[in-house]
């Protein structure tokens, strides 16, 4: 069992609960101040913590069929959806007229495994009734069953976290107006050349103190810039005249020459945030897990936890200057550069890994298709991606000097090595797909990455996503792999196909009441396996 948002556990089925077992889709429906729970069959099902028996009526008249899928390079979640068809044991149009709006209904859809406990089920979705449709009394009413999509609200830094006439009222006339910046990471230098990764504001100008986060720092001090000067200044933690937290830095001293209308800026050799272990915020799991707590979306923090580990092979290092909502800081500057998709599951938003990676040890499931007369191909074998979308060549800058908006670091990752440029690195993803398609280049800023070696996988986990083209296969199992989710990695052997052990992603799932699962693949090409040059 994972745990699951803040309240709730989201169970995971196994293949001994799945072996042999009747699955049955459940759905409960909030309705006018009532429950209504419905299957295809009458079930019964119970809670063994308090003995009660639940009901479900069998009235739904038409199968389910549900779906949950992955969108590679995604920033948001898919809604899920399903639709339903249902005989409800009251007056509907009468409680409409009542004014019990349709569209105001909840529900929740789950598998449970016949014979177990009623919290043993596995929630699939929850939602909203979206587009209702129903008749008279006797009439069945349709509807889909929708997953809610959601805005996020909350804004960072906060809006008090701000500099005015109330919370500095000596503040220079330019730092007005701006918010107290949170940064997170490290630039790794000091001293002469270091990096500028934020800004400070002059907010005191009688006691000359520097506003450089509003939040406590892991720096005891700090490299300070001004036109041209640097000096290294002592961190002091205080609050503004709110209360609000903040670090500071004295001017008083330090070998700077300035005026209150200079910009200062800030390099941070020894780390800004904390994460919760007490170290630097760094690695790209904590980093998106701490900026999702900040957000007013719903949030799995059990599968954000579960990814977090594989997340943080990335270094991550930046500043949020301006109001911004934590999701689409999320989505503007790690979902672009991180080998995830974001997704809605029933208990909150959460990423999914992208293993390109991975290897046949690394999978959770073997799909022979030989061996295991159950397993049938659904179609042909399908390209996803077209000549266009390819890309070979990869040039990242990294490591952005805030004063003057350039870069200091450049990673370039193609086919063949130029031994007279350091910054190029060579991959035989890339060497593959020049050889069949030409070189085919891109050329990407990123304002998170300040060092070589995250940059580095970066690149190395773009060539494996857009190299060589993109092949998804899907296949039709039974129930007993109920248990495999979004994003797991398995392996594939089909002779017809001349494929053994060829590891895949899971990129889809269509749950159907037949006692089936379609399964949708995503190939993880494997250079061993030479590609011809064009022509």
């Amino acid at each position: 069992m994972i745990s699951a948002g803040l309240k709730l556990p989201l169970k995971r089925f196994d293949a001994a609960m799945l072996r042999g077992a009747t699955a049955h889709y459940l759905i409960d429906l909030t309705y006018a101040g009532r429950v209504f729970r419905l299957s295809r069959d009458m079930v019964e099902v119970t809670i063994a913590a308090t003995g009660e028996v639940l009901q479900y009526e069998g009235t739904l008249e038409s199968a389910l069929t549900w779906e949950e899928a992955l969108t590679l390079f995604a920033s948001s979640g898919d809604v899920s959806s399903v639709s339903i068809a249902c005989v409800l044991p009251v007056d509907v149009p009468a409680l409409v007229a009542a004014g019990h709006d349709l569209l105001s209904a909840t529900g929740e859809m789950s598998m449970w495994i016949e014979g177990t406990d009623y919290e043993d089920r596995r929630v699939l979705m929850r939602g909203r009734l979206a587009d209702p449709q129903y008749g008279g009394a006797d009439e069945p009413i349709s509807a889909s069953l929708q997953a809610e999509w959601f805005e996020d609200s909350a804004i960072i830094p906060l809006p008090p976290q701000v500099v005015s006439a109330t919370t500095w009222p000596s503040a220079a006339e330019n730092a007005v107006g701006m918010s107290y910046p949170l940064v997170f990471g490290a630039t790794a230098e000091s001293g002469a050349g270091a990096t500028s990764m934020s800004r400070a504001y002059l907010v005191d100008t009688a006691a000359e103190y520097i506003l450089i986060a509003g939040h406590r720092v892991l720096s005891t001090s700090v490299n300070i810039s001004v036109e041209g000067d640097l000096a290294t200044g002592t961190v002091i933690t205080s609050t503004d005249a709110l209360g609000q937290v903040v670090s500071l830095v004295d001017l008083t001293g330090l070998p700077i020459t300035y005026t209150d209308a200079d910009d200062f800026m800030v390099s941070w050799s020894s780390g800004a945030l904390a994460g919760d272990d007490g170290k630097v915020l760094t690695g790209a799991g904590d980093v998106l897990a701490y900026l999702l707590r900040l957000s007013s979306v719903p949030v799995d923090t059990g599968r954000v936890e579960a990814a977090k580990s594989y997340l943080n092979r990335f270094k991550l290092a930046g500043c949020v200057l301006e109001g911004v909502s934590p999701f689409d800081f999320i989505s503007s500057n790690l979902s672009p550069i991180l080998p995830m998709s974001m997704v809605l599951g029933p208990f909150g938003l959460y990423p999914v890994p992208w293993r390109f990676d991975a290897t046949v040890g690394d999978a959770v499931e073997h799909i022979n298709r030989d061996a295991d007369p159950t397993i049938d191909r659904d179609g042909p074998v399908q390209y996803e991606t077209s000549i266009k979308d390819i890309v070979n060549e990869f040039k990242l800058r990294w490591a952005l000097r805030l004063r003057t908006g350039s870069t200091r670091g450049m990673s370039v990752l193609t086919g063949t090595r130029n031994d007279d440029n350091p910054d190029e690195a060579e991959s035989v993803y890339c060497y593959q797909s020049q050889a069949r398609y030409g070189v085919k280049a891109m050329d990407v800023e990123t304002t998170m990455v300040y060092d070589a070696a995250t940059a580095g996988l970066v690149l190395a986990w773009w060539a494996r996503a857009k190299s060589l083209p993109t092949r998804t296969i899907t296949y039709v199992v039974g129930y007993d792999r109920a248990w495999l989710e979004r994003g797991d990695p398995v392996a594939i052997t089909d002779a017809e196909l001349h494929m053994s052990e060829q590891m895949a992603l899971v990129e889809q799932i269509t749950y159907r009441e037949d006692g089936t699962i379609r399964l949708r693949l995503r190939l993880i090409e494997d250079v061993a396996l030479t590609f011809k040059a064009a022509g």
